[in-house]
């Protein structure tokens, strides 16, 4: 009963000690079967080394609400006594507890419901895999270094609304030029939470891209290509796997360091809108026709796309997944690699990195011109030409 009834709660909590009664501040992870705290956030939730401090079993164990001089949100859980910093957390862990206890809810009608706290921020975490979780106020500017396939991931501890539900928020800001405000979806956490749709608007402040040998390897690269092209050898399925391997490489070896700040976490559209509302009829998968798209041939030479790579790319058969949430379309493209990208639903404008594999190096800029349930337009602008990308000179 428990298994079923229990969920996955995890933050800041302060503990008093047994004897000495001081408290410290502690980070708890509700287990199936127990409560696990740490003297700092670990890497991974489930955890079970040396760095778990104690565990509080939950069978049988009764949460009541407590106060302490000081600290009026406490929770009086056996012999442990912990202090919470809202009502909502407090109402949020007592029922969590209670619930994996298997304390019926005629024994809970003391506990009042749960209720957003006005003017409280919601409690966010920057999550790292190799130290200790960094604590992150709204405003508050934060730099992160990401490789060019990884994302900046925040823990949002207690939504404002949804009875302080937690929730993650994976920032993809490697693309996001230096200025420019975004958005990013949010996923709530837990079984049966409620499935209002939330969004994370992020200010980036700075992204600086940290090279390594990409040069030299271009180089080596471009020479091998042109030799390869003007010999004719009998190796070329070989040699364009290679250099695909190789740009793949230097992609993925790129780290780019991003300052950003979060400004706000927003409710975009509750349960009842999202159910009513049907998904498009562009939503799914696409296998591209290449009867259709030989036209696209001299778009890329022009681009200055390696020949033997437009053919390897052509022999390959293209997949495009496309899903819409109420504030973002997404688009999975899957050819020789895996390439995700996301547009805002509201037509503004996102600055985007060219793509690479091509001559051409700088900017462009994307919207959704047209998104409707039968429709969907994407326009780009820039100038087209080799060199610098200056937006706004052309479609």
């Amino acid at each position: 009963m428990a298994d079923a009834r229990c969920s996955r709660l995890a933050g800041m909590l302060e503990k008093q000690s047994r004897w000495r009664k001081e408290w410290s501040e502690r980070f708890f992870v509700m287990d199936e079967d127990c409560i696990k705290y740490f003297i700092s956030p670990p890497a991974f939730l489930d955890d079970n080394g040396e760095d778990v401090r104690g565990k509080i079993p939950l069978a049988g164990l009764v949460a009541e609400a407590a106060q302490d001089p000081g600290r009026p949100y406490c929770i009086r859980a056996g012999r442990d006594l912990l202090s919470c910093k809202t009502e909502a957390e407090q109402q949020r862990w007592l029922q969590a507890i209670n619930a994996a206890g298997g304390v019926e809810e005629a024994n809970q009608a003391c506990t009042k419901p749960s209720r957003p706290c006005a003017g409280k921020g919601p409690g966010l975490l920057l999550v790292h895999a190799d130290r200790p979780h960094q604590a992150v106020a709204l405003g508050q500017p934060v730099s992160v270094r990401l490789a060019s396939a990884a994302c900046a991931t925040i823990l949002i501890q207690e939504l404002p609304v949804a009875g302080g539900a937690q929730a993650l928020c994976r920032l993809a800001l490697q693309k996001c030029k230096s200025g420019c405000s975004t958005s990013f979806p949010v996923e709530l956490l837990g079984k049966g939470v409620c499935s209002d749709e939330w969004s994370l608007s992020v200010q980036v402040l700075g992204n600086r891209l940290q090279r390594t040998a990409q040069p030299l390897l271009l180089g080596v690269a471009s020479l091998l290509s042109a030799w390869m092209y003007f010999v004719g050898v009998d190796i070329t399925g070989l040699i364009v796997a290679l250099l695909w391997q190789l740009v793949s490489w230097m992609q993925s070896a790129a780290v780019h360091e991003v300052t950003f700040s979060v400004e706000q976490v927003q409710l975009l559209k509750d349960s009842a809108d999202a159910q009513a509302e049907a998904p498009p009829r562009w939503c799914g998968t696409w296998v591209l026709d290449k009867s259709c798209s030989e036209k696209y041939e001299t778009i890329l030479k022009d681009m200055g796309v390696n020949y033997l790579i437009r053919k390897a790319a052509d022999a390959k058969t293209s997949v495009m997944i496309i899903s819409k949430s109420s504030s973002h379309v997404t688009f999975i493209v899957k050819n020789l690699v895996t390439v995700e990208d996301v547009l805002p639903v509201d037509g503004s404008w996102v600055t985007k990195a060219v793509p690479p594999a091509g001559r051409m190096r700088g900017e462009m800029r994307l919207r959704l011109s047209k998104c409707t349930e039968n429709e969907l337009d994407v326009l780009a602008v820039g100038d087209f030409s080799l060199g610098a990308f200056v937006p706004g000179k052309s479609n």
